[in-house]
């Protein structure tokens, strides 16, 4: 595997502390990873094998996160997004503080936490106070089966050994199933991934590789056919044809255990909400979703409310910075097509004010990765063209 110097020397850059993403809200207060994974999008901006840096006081962050204009109660919110925060002490020290914060002001929104590293039983008991405190705690524990190769500075006992912990503690686990890549796509390790998942986690959420044209070359070291095939930095995700094939069919070997391809749905699922993201009754919930039948009946009670009308739409896009912008209602009212490009941030806010799925007509100059919701669709490459040699 190549070490060419040059895939690795990009300036060091800085996300808002505040930011809202795909699905959730995002809290950085400390920014870079001290870990080395190759396929990290921290890569290209310089935030990787660093010292992680804080930028706010917990106080501060408290404050910033219940002042944002992307804000509001009930918002699923993730800490931590640019680090991962188990990684060193200080950040972890950080951390405790943050939830106290959070929990004093009785934050009513979920907080995600997302790691690879070992929780330490101080953390765990910290997590654990902060949800006796009202504060909605779950854990993402992001684990694919792949190597201390790929993923430099992981040492993957200590994340399997999250699953027992956590579970132990009663602190919900979503097992975040990412990214995908031939050398793990093979039938032994997602069999031992999903059989550790089934075991310990409330669901599975199930995510392809995003692929940034700026990323390519430094990908195409672990998965060749990147730099050739057409269409990866367009897709939503890209696929080896094993592990799509595999997560599709999950139920045959757990057919009780949840397995999600939409993050939102996910969150849904473990915080006995419906789904706030639009995804019920499209293609992806009725084709892809392994779902209970309970949580499908929730949603589908949820769905029977009135639609937004054209005034509240045009008042929700004028609130967005998008005032006078022409929009479709389809025709049961569920999903909107607003023609015009819009930033990623601003969809999501969007899909969240009104409660139906948003449609867009481009991203604009909002690149950071390709978007469903302005058609990009999910590529499959047969693991042949892209097998490590």
């Amino acid at each position: 595997m190549s070490s060419d110097a040059s895939l690795w020397s990009w300036s060091r850059v800085r996300a808002p502390v505040v930011d809202q993403h795909a699905s959730w809200i995002a809290v950085n207060p400390i920014q870079g990873c001290p870990k080395g994974c190759l396929y990290c999008f921290l890569n290209e901006r310089g935030q990787t094998r660093v010292r992680p840096e804080e930028l706010t006081t917990p106080a501060e962050t408290a404050r910033m996160l219940l002042t944002s204009p992307w804000y509001a109660p009930g918002r699923a919110v993730a800490l931590f997004t640019w680090t991962d925060v188990m990684a060193v002490a200080g950040s972890r020290a950080y951390l405790a503080e943050l939830l106290a914060e959070l929990t004093a002001t009785k934050l009513p929104n979920p907080v995600v936490l997302i790691t690879k590293c070992r929780i330490p039983p101080d953390t765990i008991e910290q997590i654990t106070a902060a949800r006796n405190g009202g504060l909605r705690a779950i854990v993402y524990l992001s684990y694919s089966g792949l190597d201390e190769e790929v993923e430099r500075g992981i040492r993957h006992e200590h994340t399997v050994g999250n699953f027992r912990v956590l579970a132990e503690a009663g602190i919900p686990i979503v097992h975040y199933w990412r990214p995908a890549f031939p050398r793990s796509a093979t039938t032994e390790t997602m069999t031992a991934v999903l059989d550790l998942a089934a075991r310990y986690a409330r669901c599975t959420m199930a995510a392809g590789l995003k692929v940034e044209a700026d990323a390519v070359a430094r990908l195409a070291q672990l998965w060749p056919a990147l730099a050739t095939h057409p269409g990866v930095t367009e897709a939503e995700g890209v696929y080896p044809a094993a592990f799509w094939d595999f997560i599709h069919h999950t139920a045959h070997r757990h057919p009780d255990y949840p397995v999600f391809h939409t993050n939102s749905c996910a969150l849904a699922y473990v915080l006995a909400e419906p789904d706030r993201f639009g995804v019920f009754g499209g293609p992806v919930c009725r084709l892809r979703n392994h779902c209970p039948p309970a949580q499908r009946a929730r949603c589908a009670a949820d769905a029977a409310r009135p639609t937004p009308s054209e005034e509240a739409v045009a008042a929700a896009l004028t609130r967005r910075g998008l005032p006078g912008v022409a929009f479709t209602r389809q025709a049961d009212g569920r999903e909107l097509v607003v023609h015009a490009a819009v930033a990623n941030r601003t969809v999501s806010a969007l899909t969240q004010d009104l409660g139906v799925r948003v449609r867009v007509t481009g991203q604009g100059d909002d690149a950071y990765w390709s978007s469903g919701t302005c058609g990009a669709r999910p590529l499959v490459i047969d693991d042949a063209e892209g097998d490590v040699p």
